[in-house]
């Protein structure tokens, strides 16, 4: 999936184009052939990523990203309450938006932004994050970042149950904190981590426009019943703190296995509106729901749709 808006330097945005504004940006499930498992005995190494243009928090980039938040949250935006008060919901409604987030792909193989049905898909093997800072980004911001995504970790182990842990190698999904002009100089740190990346991709990744603010590519496994086998994420590191936990909350969200977004889904951080900026008690229960023991990697829609009930059902219930 991609979420993109316009970002003028000016930054003028109306009513109307605040409200098309998105925060995160590519979940893509890419077909491709399978392979061992990567394997990595060391953490990606910084001297792969070569510096183009730009910096850190000081460039224009960051100070329109820093106005775009403050627009965001005047509007009632970028909300930081997972409990979502005064949004009600119920199974029916969490039901729903399991298939519509799930279930559905935003984005095929080519990019080319045409929706279609998918299979359940999410991690067997335990999630390993690996953390890659461009140079642009200072030891106190890593500090902070790297904190905030272990922790976060931590509440998707609870939530789904699986493994999922930060460490300094042997990753299978990579999360980059790079500036513009480093995001540009990542071709050998791709060649490094993910040397089968597909060119679409890959040129995703290395040609997002600023309008792209935050980007997950998820690579399955050939066969869909042995679910994801690696995931790179990319943060800019030109993000204020509200856009920057927004970023990292539902890319790393959508990494364990729910791609879309969903305009009738609320409360919801997978939403286009952005009305959320955390992950909700709602997308907590999604979560569970996508690593009951009912479900499997590989199911439809229609077999998932079948198990629903019950699922739901234990997903309240915890």
């Amino acid at each position: 999936m991609t979420r993109t808006t316009p970002l003028p330097r000016s930054l003028k945005l109306g009513a109307r184009r605040i409200a098309a504004i998105s925060l995160a940006a590519l979940a893509i499930a890419l077909s491709a052939p399978q392979d061992p498992a990567l394997a990595h005995d060391a953490p990606a190494t910084l001297s792969t990523i070569a510096t183009t243009t730009g910096t850190g928090g000081g460039s224009d980039l960051a100070r329109n990203y820093r106005a775009l938040e403050s627009r965001l949250v005047s509007s009632g935006r970028l909300r930081g309450n997972p409990a979502a008060p005064g949004v009600a919901w119920d199974g029916n409604t969490l039901a729903r938006n399991f298939v519509r987030i799930a279930m559905f792909s935003e984005y095929g193989s080519g990019l080319s932004g045409n929706g279609r049905r998918s299979v359940l898909r999410r991690w067997v093997q335990p999630v390993r994050m690996q953390l890659v800072f461009g140079q642009s980004v200072s030891q106190a911001q890593r500090a902070q970042d790297t904190a905030q995504i272990r922790d976060y970790a931590a509440q998707l182990s609870r939530a789904t149950g699986h493994p999922v842990g930060v460490g300094s190698g042997g990753g299978n999904v990579f999360v980059l904190v790079v500036s513009d002009g480093e995001r540009r100089g990542l071709g050998p740190l791709l060649n490094q981590i993910a040397p089968d990346l597909g060119q679409p991709a890959r040129r995703a990744l290395l040609n997002a426009g600023p309008n792209i603010l935050c980007m997950v590519i998820a690579q399955p496994h050939r066969r869909a019943e042995q679910g994801y086998r690696q995931a790179i994420v990319l943060v800019r590191a030109e993000h204020p703190p509200r856009m920057r936990r927004s970023c990292i909350q539902e890319e790393l969200a959508q990494v364990m296995g729910l791609p879309n977004d969903a305009r009738e889904a609320r409360p919801s951080i997978f939403n286009d509106n952005e009305e959320f900026g955390v992950l909700t008690n709602h997308d907590r229960a999604l979560l569970r729901m996508l690593y009951d023991p009912q479900l499997r990697p590989g199911m439809t829609v229609p077999q998932v749709s079948a198990a629903l009930p019950e699922v739901t059902r234990r997903a309240l219930q915890r």
